[in-house]
Formats: structure tokens, sequence, C-alpha cells
């Protein structure tokens, strides 16, 4: 295969801060076509990717829940949605390749690779690579900053878990195949199939057959990491983290205090991702070159800060950190 069109899929609501970074890195890795579904945004969120939309650094459409009646299951699930939704588009059709990632979650390489078809093509175009998560915690971090999340969090899940520690989600770059149905986590593959395609964890093992069945998010994921993780910055600091528990999650339903124990992981220092600051920083920078961009960056910034003030003043905020200390103790 020469030089296949990479797709990176993803939706969002809400991440105003955060788009440019995400969006930079992604850039930088090798994605040939972004495209974004956004719903129900107060905070500036659909106005940076309309603005992305028109430069051409990406596609921005609405989330089709919107459109759906008050009371319909589509609109209790709106990242469900929104990948059937996906399939549909023509971006979708004509990649070859489809990542289906957050805007919290960032590939993060070693061994030498630097972008995903680099990667790829190291590993004889796969039909299926699945990277496992690195789960990065809030530490002592409390308050939220205008700049990179991958160089402010330092503290994460370990590379080696021991056996009762393992078991981590999964995120897939896959093949656009009929022979499977790529979904949020990992594909879905016809039993007929399961065995013949060339399916491969992060460190370029075969993935575990007993996996290709299933449709958990995750697994264990020891010995996967030595090519591609997937690090997960899903708590942020503190105060954003506030601003993402009021919302609740895209799945539908609350986020809680197990879902932040599970995720304020801070057991290993993990500086990976700082040598990629440079680059990273130079790339947002290229974006905010637009002056238009510039001001929705900002102003997106003020509302999150404006709703972190708003949310402090309530018990959540107290509750937050009373978790925090007793993860850092």
């Amino acid at each position: 295969m020469q030089d296949p069109h990479l797709l990176t899929f993803t939706q969002m609501k809400n991440e105003g801060p955060f788009i440019l970074e995400w969006v930079a890195w992604q850039r930088l890795i090798g994605a040939d076509q972004i495209v974004v579904l956004s719903n129900d945004c107060d905070d500036g969120t659909d106005a940076i990717l309309d603005r992305l939309d028109r430069m051409g650094v990406l596609r921005h459409l609405p989330n089709p829940m919107a459109i759906a009646p008050g009371d319909s299951p589509l609109r209790a699930r709106p990242q469900a949605t929104g990948f059937a939704y996906g399939r549909l588009l023509r971006e979708w059709r004509d990649a070859d390749y489809i990542l289906l990632c957050d805007v919290d979650e960032f590939p993060c390489f070693r061994d030498g690779d630097t972008t995903l078809k680099g990667l790829l093509k190291r590993l004889d175009y796969p039909d299926v690579l699945t990277l496992a998560e690195v789960p990065f915690g809030a530490g002592d971090i409390t308050t939220f900053e205008d700049r990179p999340v991958t160089g402010q969090f330092t503290q994460s899940a370990g590379l080696a878990p021991g056996k009762w520690r393992s078991r981590r989600g999964f995120k897939s770059i896959c093949r656009n195949d009929e022979r499977m149905v790529i979904r949020n986590h990992r594909p879905r593959v016809l039993h007929r199939h399961a065995r013949a395609l060339r399916w491969l964890d992060g460190s370029g093992r075969d993935f575990p057959e007993d996996l290709r069945l299933e449709l958990h998010k995750g697994g264990d994921c020891r010995g996967m990491y030595d090519l591609v993780g997937l690090n997960h910055y899903a708590l942020r600091s503190l105060e954003s983290y506030l601003v993402k528990a009021a919302r609740g999650q895209p799945m539908g339903g609350h986020i809680n205090q197990r879902y932040f124990r599970q995720r304020n992981q801070v057991r290993n220092q993990n500086t990976e991702m700082l040598a990629a600051q440079p680059r990273i920083e130079e790339e947002i920078a290229r974006l905010k070159s637009d002056p238009e961009l510039a001001d929705l960056h900002a102003a997106a910034v003020a509302a999150h800060r404006a709703k972190i003030d708003m949310l402090k003043a309530t018990p959540l905020y107290q509750e937050l950190i009373a978790l925090a200390r007793t993860a850092n103790a």
C-alpha cells in the first residue's frame, strides 16, 4: 500500500481550550484528514471548529442528534449517534485507515517512529493496530492553565503493570474493510474473518485471538507498549475535571467518584511527551497565526475559567479536592 489516506474522526462537546493542541498533534503524527462532530456546545467549541473548517484544517459537522425528537434515544447517546452518522460520510468511505480518537487522547510513539503512517508502514500495513491506553492523573495540579496538556501532566499509570492492574482501555487504527465494523474502541469482526485479519497490538505482536470476537473496550495490556501507546488525559487539572464532571459522559450517565479514582493514575513519572513540546507549540502557534482563530481560542479559555469559577462554589469541588488529597497522600 502506497501512502494510505488516514482519517481521524472524533466528537466534541465543550472542549474549546484543548482543541488546538489535539489538532496540532494529529497533524504532526500524519492524519490526512480530521472530521469532528459537535453537539450542544456553549463554550465556543463549535466556533473554533467552524473556523478550522474554513481554514481547511478539518471538517466540522453538527451531530445529527440535534434534530432528533426530545425523547429520542438518539439524544440520550450522542456519541453512538455520531459514529453511526460518521460511517455515512464521504470522508469516512474514502479513507484507507480510520482512527477514532478523543480530544484527550494522544498516540505516543517510542522506538523511533514519529507518525502513524510511518508505524503502519513499518508493520507492513496491518488490518488493525490496537493501542492500549496510558492513563494520566491530575496529580497535584489543581489550577487550569492555558498551555499544552501533554506538557503539564507527567504522572501516569506504569507501562509494565502487574496482573491485577493490567486492564486498560483500547483504541484502534482500522483498515476501512468490509470484514469489520469500525467502533469506538475496537472493531466488531465477523467470526469467519477474525483469525485471518492481521491484527496487531502496540508492540507489533498478534492481538490475542480470544479478544478478537469480544466487544470489550479494553483488556490485558501487558507487553503492548513497545512501539506505541495512547496517552489518555481524562482528568487534566482538578479545575478542568470539575467542568467535565458537571457535563457528564458522552455515552450517557454521570461521571462519579469511581471514574475519578480509576483515572487518577499517578504511580509513574512519565515524561515521554515532553520531547514533542517544541513541535506541538510551534504547530499551535502556526494555527493561532490566524487572528480570528486566536481570538476564538482566547474566548473559549475565558468561558472555561468562568465555568470553573461558578462550579467552585458547589459541593462537587470540595469533594474532588478531598479525593485528590487521598490519591496523593
